[in-house]
Formats: C-alpha cells, sequence, structure tokens
C-alpha cells in the first residue's frame, strides 16, 4: 500500500533524534510538508531538514524551542503559521525520563517531567485544534505515548504517570474534537532501537530484552514511523481515541518466569 500525504503539513515536536527524527522523514517521503521542532537550535537539524527537502521534493523547517515554557509553544505555533500558514498534523512525540526512588523523588524533577511529557502535548494539541476547527478541513493529532501508560515500571512513576494521562487526553479531546473532524490518536511505542537508548539496551543485555518480548526482537524506528504514516492518512480516517500499541506484545509479558510444562522457570 503506497500511502500518499501530499499537501498535507505537519509539525512534529522533538524531530532532532530518536523516533521523532524518524516520524519527520517518513511523513516527508509520504509527501507531507513537515516542521521539525528541537528544544535547541542545531545545525545538524537544519541539515536534516535540508536533505529531506532535497530528498523528496517538500518543504520544511525548523523550529526550537523549550516546550516545558507555555511562551514557547506559543511562539513556535506562530513561526509555523508565518512559514506554512495551516497545520494538517501534529505530532507530540518530544519527551523525555530520568529515574528516582518515588520516595526521593524532588518534585522540581516531577514538574519538569509532568511539564514537558504531559502540559506541553495539551498545549500544542490546544493550538492545533483550533487552527484545524477554524480551516475546517479536520486533522490529525498523534500523542506518542509508551507503554507505560499501562505498565509501570520502578523508578519512572512520573513518567507512568504523565503518559497515562496523555492517553486520556487523547480520549478525551478524541471525543470533544471528534465534530469538527479532527482525529486523536495515541501511539505507544515498547522497546525501540534508537540512537538515544542504545547505551541503555545493552546494558540491560540486547538477549535479555528480546527474551522480554513475545515476538522475540527489540522494535526499530521505522516500525514506529511507518505505522505513524497510516495514522495520518485517510486508510485510518475511521480510527480515533484508541491508543495502537507497537511494542511486539511487550506490555503483555511483565511476568518474567515461566510456568509452562517442560520449560525452564527463567528465574
Amino acid at each position: 500500500m503506497d500511502i500518499r500525504l501530499n499537501g498535507k503539513t505537519a509539525l512534529v515536536t522533538g524531530a532532532n533524534r530518536g523516533i521523532g527524527a524518524h516520524m519527520a522523514q517518513a511523513l516527508a517521503a509520504a509527501g507531507a510538508n513537515v516542521a521539525l521542532h528541537t528544544r535547541k537550535p542545531r545545525e545538524d537539524v537544519n541539515d536534516q531538514a535540508q536533505r529531506l527537502a532535497d530528498d523528496y521534493g517538500v518543504d520544511t523547517t525548523v523550529l526550537s524551542g523549550d516546550l516545558s515554557e507555555q511562551r514557547t509553544i506559543d511562539e513556535m505555533f506562530e513561526a509555523f503559521d508565518r512559514h506554512f500558514g495551516q497545520i494538517d498534523i501534529l505530532i507530540n512525540n518530544a519527551g523525555f525520563e530520568n529515574a528516582h526512588a518515588l520516595e526521593d523523588m524532588p518534585f522540581e524533577d516531577w514538574q519538569q517531567l509532568l511539564d514537558v511529557n504531559l502540559s506541553a502535548p495539551f498545549l500544542c494539541s490546544q493550538h492545533a485544534a483550533r487552527r484545524m476547527k477554524k480551516a475546517g478541513s479536520g486533522g490529525v493529532i498523534i500523542n506518542v505515548q509508551s507503554i507505560h501508560d499501562d505498565v509501570t515500571r520502578k523508578g519512572v512513576a512520573h513518567y507512568s504517570v504523565a503518559k497515562a494521562g496523555l492517553k486520556m487526553l487523547t480520549r478525551a479531546a478524541a471525543v470533544e474534537w471528534g465534530e469538527y473532524g479532527i482525529r486523536v490518536v495515541g501511539l505507544s511505542p515498547g522497546a525501540i532501537q534508537t540512537d538515544i537508548n542504545r547505551e541503555d539496551n545493552e546494558a540491560l543485555g540486547i538477549d535479555n530484552m528480546n527474551s522480554w518480548i513475545p515476538l522475540g526482537f527489540i522494535g526499530e524506528t521505522g516500525d514506529v514511523s511507518g505505522v505513524t504514516v497510516f495514522l495520518c492518512s485517510e486508510q485510518a480516517r475511521y480510527i480515533t481515541g484508541t491508543t495502537l500499541y507497537v511494542d511486539g506484545g511487550f506490555m503483555h509479558n511483565v511476568m518474567r518466569y515461566d510456568m509452562r510444562p517442560d520449560h525452564d522457570l527463567g528465574v
């Protein structure tokens, strides 16, 4: 199936590396014009945007700013308007995580993570929905969540809370904005190998991680970006208010020992 997004205009937050960078590339490859957001101005992101324009014949631009600040988000959308004039697709991808024991977690770390992972998608979605509603042609908002919107881990309670909140925001926004033709969909990756997490995955042990995933392997960024293009297309026109898990079944295999007859317990 050759999915085309010609004439559509997209904004991808956190597009400088990892899953976000590959989402931006996949959207451009499908014919969409793309704004790539990065937290700080980066020459390599400017080069990335130019390569997408040259390779796929689309219009691209780079927007930068700290999404934990509401004023920055306001200014980012004003800059988007000046360059493109219309938004059809918003990918709320920007986010981060750090680790703390729950009883020792500093409130400022809790707050900063929720600001970027939950409040920023809320504010960006508001901006996008207002513009989509005014244009009258609908649109698509993809919230990049995580399997930890449903399955928690020790040490990252704030991350799980933020992603669970984003999952409910996806449902609420889909219900409110459906009458304007705006679809809102959650996309929750599992273990995906990127340039950001490669060292952490290797420290955990690739063989260990593969054994925890029912399909038997860590995913790649293309497994997420390809689904993103589909969800933004007319082929997915009846999909809204739900979350698609791209995780190889990882979230359904949290018990690491195997009780089946004739199998090692794995402990």
